[in-house]
């Protein structure tokens, strides 16, 4: 057989490539003249060609190139080897035109932001045709397909000795094409293959919200000089930095008291520090701080008199005490952080030391006594960084746990930092008010339902049923799909579903809160035999109480400032099973358990979130009979009456979280109206 292909234009698009039928030992074409032109939707490239057959064209588009590997072809150009234009577009930057092999040339467009549109086409009597599209809209189209392929049989190429089977067989006719699947009373959906989901063109990251922010400038102390004098001019070369604040002092008309009690390790360091300053038109009290600031020394000042030293005397600085009294942060965490900024603080640490003496008497028995000892002492919680200078260093604070308050000494700019810093800290835990309601669904009821209620949060809702996931946006009292809340509110008018509870907890960030629907039932009685101090042997019955029923316990871990409540809900419900003689009047009734975990949830505050899989199945066998008649062999089933009936009940969880305003401005909790029943069960209609 030899088949003709119809071939037309070839479209370059993504990474594609061309072949075109060639014999074995095909001549090569010869590219003799580039010609170049410009056109309505861009360029075109005219490759003129001489002798051998097709080429074979293999082209690929990354990034801003459109490379083309012409086969079976040879470069023969009249004045060069190759082929080179520079911008012969403002949408191209260069076209260029080697030989890649001896049979091989290659075509090199670049594009100036992405690689341009091409369509290769074979021109009959001239060459091969390159047309390119510049325009930004411009987009690769789908390669052309031949519409049809055409064979003609050589039955010279066949083997003579061959038998040719026969082909033509019938096809039986099918009796029902496409026949409709029932089964149980309900159709069938034929099989559909499903095939993967597309990939995103992109990562997506995870939203983000927003974040609170406050600032605070962490700037010290400054010395006022109460002058407003300048500096016309000021050059200081090595000079000491004590030199400079006393000639800074004087030109200010003030004292200056220069100490170096307290200059050890970096106190000694900043005495001897030389300063070089080059200062002109500057104020007096600027450049006095700038060399304090540069120096690392302490200053004060009282009255005209500025006393300055690496680390000055407690009745020579400018000290501040408060103390601050908080509302909802622990002093421990407070004192803490106060702490890693640079503070110093110290706490009572007590240890018991256990001591063991040993003493022997006359008889050479050796007794020993263990003693415990409270053993005192106090710790200095100091934090030292390495590169990083604390902002707080020299700031003292103290703690006290019983008045709940934290007495801060230092500078006042030091205790102003401080004091904001537990403002920020000191902030009230939101609260929750947590609606939990839970519906009791008895599943042999309804026939639609036949496996389980499903999983969803807010709009989104997947129905386990036939396994698709609906998506509705409404805003229904219960905050769910609309077939979900249909198909719940008609079980519940129906009486196939009720609703067990429906209470509303105050919850805490941070903290947990449970529901428990149970009762006691015995679990376990067996019957112990007593022996009394004399001898006298007594029965008693103990008997083992087990709690029985719902327990939904719910933990809010974190309630952030956009409004998103991360919870977590464990419902667990539990019920007694058939009972187990074990001799005697002794039983026991094992305790059948069920407990669904939902983990880590975030939902929105006024979200709902549907919890559902918690499924009972109940199987009960009651015989009826006649008397003496039914326990009769054989004929005795004549007799008795057996009924086996199947119970499914399934639990749904339905939460929807509030967040409480706990600002000024709420009023919740103070504008509540008992109703009628409600007043006569206070007594307030009395």
């Amino acid at each position: 057989m030899k088949r003709f292909f119809k071939l037309g234009s070839l479209i370059v698009g993504g990474a594609l490539s061309v072949l075109t039928a060639q014999s074995a030992e095909a001549a090569a074409t010869a590219i003799q003249d580039v010609e170049l032109k410009a056109t309505k939707t861009g360029m075109e490239l005219l490759l003129s060609t001489k002798g051998g057959d097709t080429p074979q064209i293999f082209a690929v588009r990354r990034d801003n190139l459109l490379q083309a590997d012409i086969t079976n072809t040879q470069l023969a150009l009249p004045r060069s080897k190759a082929y080179n234009k520079q911008s012969p577009d403002p949408a191209i930057q260069s076209i260029q035109l080697e030989t890649l092999n001896e049979n091989t040339v290659r075509l090199t467009i670049k594009g100036a932001d992405k690689a341009p549109v091409a369509d290769l086409q074979k021109v009959n009597g001239q060459g091969l045709l390159v047309s390119l599209d510049t325009r930004p809209n411009a987009t690769p189209q789908p390669s052309e397909l031949p519409d049809a392929i055409e064979t003609v049989t050589d039955e010279s190429l066949l083997p003579a000795h061959i038998a040719q089977a026969d082909t033509d067989t019938d096809t039986p006719d099918v009796l029902v094409p496409n026949p409709e699947v029932i089964i149980d009373g309900n159709p069938v959906a034929a099989p559909s293959l499903n095939g993967a989901p597309p990939f995103l063109p992109q990562a997506v990251p995870p939203p983000v919200g927003d974040i609170a922010v406050s600032e605070i400038g962490a700037s010290l102390d400054v010395i006022d000089l109460g002058t407003a004098e300048r500096v016309p001019r000021l050059v200081l070369r090595d000079a000491t930095a004590r030199e400079a604040l006393s000639l800074l002092a004087r030109a200010a008309g003030l004292n200056l008291a220069f100490t170096e009690a307290g200059a050890g390790g970096e106190g000694a360091a900043a005495v001897d520090t030389q300063i070089t300053l080059d200062i002109e038109d500057e104020p007096v009290q600027n450049v006095f701080n700038y060399v304090l600031q540069i120096s690392g020394l302490e200053a004060n000042r009282i009255g005209r008199t500025i006393f300055v030293g690496p680390r000055l005397p407690q009745s020579a600085r400018n000290l501040t005490v408060r103390s601050v009294r908080l509302n909802q942060v622990d002093v421990a965490s407070a004192v803490n952080f106060l702490v890693f900024m640079g503070a110093e603080s110290a706490f009572t640490d007590v240890q018991e030391i256990e001591t063991v003496e040993s003493t022997i008497d006359v008889g050479e028995e050796v007794e020993q006594v263990e003693r415990t000892e409270l053993e005192t002492s106090i710790e200095i919680l100091r934090a030292d960084y390495e590169d990083s200078p604390p902002l707080l260093r020299g700031l003292q604070v103290i703690g006290d746990a019983r008045t709940s308050s934290v007495t801060l000494v230092g500078t006042p700019r030091q205790v102003e930092i401080a004091t904001t810093q537990l403002v920020q800290l000191d902030l009230r835990r939101r609260q929750v008010a947590v609606n939990v309601r839970v519906i009791d669904v008895n599943l042999s009821a309804m026939e639609r339902f036949d496996t389980s209620f499903s999983f969803g949060v807010d709009d989104t809702f997947a129905d386990q049923t036939n396994g698709l996931l609906t998506l509705a946006f409404n805003n229904n009292p219960l905050n769910v799909a609309r077939n979900f809340i249909a198909a719940l509110e008609a079980t519940i008018t129906n009486g196939n579903s009720k609703i067990i509870t429906d209470p509303t907890l105050i919850i805490q960030e941070g903290q947990d809160a449970s529901v428990n629907l149970v009762e006691e039932v015995i679990n376990e009685s067996v019957t112990n035999a007593v022996i009394s101090d004399s001898g006298v042997v007594t029965n008693e019955r103990a008997v083992q109480l087990v709690d029985v029923g719902l327990t939904l316990a719910v933990n809010v871990d974190r309630i952030d400032d956009n409004g998103f409540v991360s919870l977590s809900v464990a419902p667990t419900i539990s019920s007694p099973g058939a009972q187990f003689d074990l001799g005697g009047n002794d039983f026991v009734i094992p305790i059948s358990t069920r407990a669904l975990s939902s983990g880590q949830i975030r939902v929105r505050d006024g979200q709902t979130l549907v919890l559902s899989g918690i499924i009972q199945d109940t199987d009960a066998t009651s015989i009826r009979k006649v008397p003496i008649l039914g326990d009769l062999p054989i004929i005795g089933a004549l007799f008795r009456d057996t009924d086996t009936t199947n119970e499914r009940q399934e639990l749904i969880v339905l939460l929807t979280p509030q967040v409480l305003d706990d600002s000024d401005q709420s009023i919740y909790g103070y504008s509540y109206t008992p109703g009628e029943d409600v007043r006569e069960l206070l007594g307030e209609d009395e």
